[in-house]
C-alpha cells in the first residue's frame, strides 16, 4: 500500500512539474514557426503547365493556405513544366528551398519513372514529406464530335476508326492511353510530347488531336460547354466505380472491354490504382520538423476552410482530401509492385526504357 501511495505521489509530481513545460515548449515552437514564417513568402510549384487541373488547385489552395501557417506568409503559384512533372520534382530535389518555403505539386504518375529507375531520375520519393493531396484522379476519354468517332467500341476490332491521343509524357494521361492499345488492341496514335492538359485540350480544338485520357474533375472546370454542347464525349471510364456526374448516361467502365483477370490487374495496377495518389503536395527532404508539421496542417486546415469548399464547389472542383501519411503508403506500395506485374507492365509504362 505504501510502494502504491508512494507511485501515486511520483506521478503527481511529474504530472506537475513536466505538464506545463510540454505546453510552453509547444508554443515555443509555433512561436519559432512563425517568428520564421513572418514577413516570407511560400512558393507553390506546379509541375504542370498553367491553366490545367494541377494549377487551378494549386492557385485555389495558394489563396487559403497561408492564413493557416504560423506568421501567415505570403503564398504565390509558379509554374515549372516538363517531363511529366519530373523537371519541377528534379528542381526542388536537388536545388530547391528546404527550409520550407517551397511546396511542390507534382504528378504521382512518376512514380513509374522510379519504379523503374529511369535516368531522368534525380530524386527519391520515398525521402518526400507528404502534405497530403486535395482529391483523386478519376479518368475519363474524352473525344471531339469531329473525329468522326462515336463510340469506344469503335476503336476496337477489325474494321477499327483511328483516335489520335494527346498525352504527356511520363504520367497516367500517357499510360492510360498506351494501355487501350497494348492491352485491348485499341485504334489508337498516341501523340506524345504534350507539356500539360491545357496544350492538349487546344489541340482537340485545333484538331491536331482528337482524345485525351485525364480526369474528369479537371475537364469538369475546363470543358463543360463541350461536353454539354456534345462537341465533346465521354467514351469510357478508367475507374474502378462509375462516375456520379457525367453529362452522359451509361458510359461504360474500361473493365467492360478486358477479357480476363489479367487484363483487368493490368488496368488497374497500371492506372486505377496510381491514379489515387496522382495530386500530392509535397515538401523536399530537410525541412525542419517543426515547420513540415505547420505545413502539414495548414493544408489539412486550408482544404476544410468553409469559404475554400465554396469556392471549389462554384468552380466545380472535387475536394476529397487524402492524408499525407495515406499518400506515402500509395506510393511507397506503387515502389513495391510484385516483380512480375511490374515487367508486364514496363512496356506500357516505360515506353521505349
Amino acid at each position: 500500500m505504501k510502494k502504491l501511495m508512494l507511485d501515486v505521489v511520483v506521478c503527481l509530481f511529474f504530472l506537475a512539474h513536466w505538464a506545463p513545460v510540454s505546453a510552453a515548449q509547444a508554443a515555443l515552437d509555433e512561436k519559432a514557426v512563425a517568428d520564421f514564417y513572418r514577413g516570407k513568402t511560400v512558393t507553390l510549384l506546379v509541375g504542370h503547365s498553367a491553366g490545367g487541373g494541377f494549377d487551378t488547385y494549386a492557385r485555389l489552395i495558394g489563396r487559403y493556405l497561408g492564413k493557416y501557417v504560423p506568421g501567415i506568409p505570403n503564398v504565390i503559384v509558379t509554374n515549372m513544366p516538363g517531363a511529366g512533372t519530373m523537371i519541377s520534382v528534379n528542381h526542388m530535389y536537388n536545388s530547391g528551398a528546404r527550409d520550407g518555403t517551397l511546396i511542390n505539386s507534382f504528378d504521382g504518375g512518376i512514380v513509374t519513372q522510379q519504379l523503374y529507375k529511369t535516368s531522368g531520375v534525380k530524386f527519391d520519393l520515398n525521402k518526400l514529406f507528404y502534405l497530403g493531396a486535395p482529391d483523386s484522379f478519376l479518368y475519363v476519354m474524352a473525344v471531339t464530335k469531329q473525329s468522326g468517332v462515336t463510340k469506344f467500341d469503335e476503336i476496337l476490332g477489325t474494321n477499327a476508326k483511328e483516335v489520335r491521343i494527346g498525352a504527356v509524357p511520363n504520367i497516367g494521361i500517357e499510360h492510360a492511353s498506351l494501355l487501350i492499345r497494348n492491352v485491348l488492341g485499341g485504334k489508337v496514335k498516341v501523340v506524345s510530347g504534350y507539356k500539360g492538359t491545357a496544350e492538349i485540350r487546344m489541340a482537340m480544338k485545333s484538331g491536331e488531336v482528337d482524345s485525351v485520357i485525364t480526369d474528369w474533375g479537371s475537364l469538369r472546370v475546363t470543358n463543360s460547354p463541350d461536353f454539354e454542347s456534345g462537341e465533346w464525349l465521354i467514351f469510357v471510364q478508367l475507374t474502378e466505380k462509375p462516375i456520379e456526374d457525367l453529362p452522359q448516361k451509361n458510359v461504360p467502365l474500361i473493365y467492360q472491354y478486358t477479357k480476363d483477370d489479367e487484363q483487368r490487374e493490368l488496368f488497374r495496377m497500371g492506372i486505377i490504382n496510381p491514379n489515387q495518389y496522382a495530386r500530392p503536395y509535397v515538401l523536399p527532404p530537410g525541412v525542419p520538423a517543426e515547420r513540415a508539421e505547420a505545413l502539414r496542417l495548414a493544408f489539412e486546415r486550408a482544404l476544410a476552410d468553409e469559404k475554400l469548399l465554396a469556392e471549389a464547389k462554384k468552380a466545380k472542383l472535387g475536394i476529397n482530401p487524402l492524408s499525407g501519411d495515406r499518400i506515402r503508403d500509395l506510393i511507397s506500395a506503387g515502389l513495391s509492385m510484385p516483380p512480375k506485374m511490374r515487367d508486364k507492365l514496363r512496356p506500357i509504362l516505360l515506353p521505349g526504357g
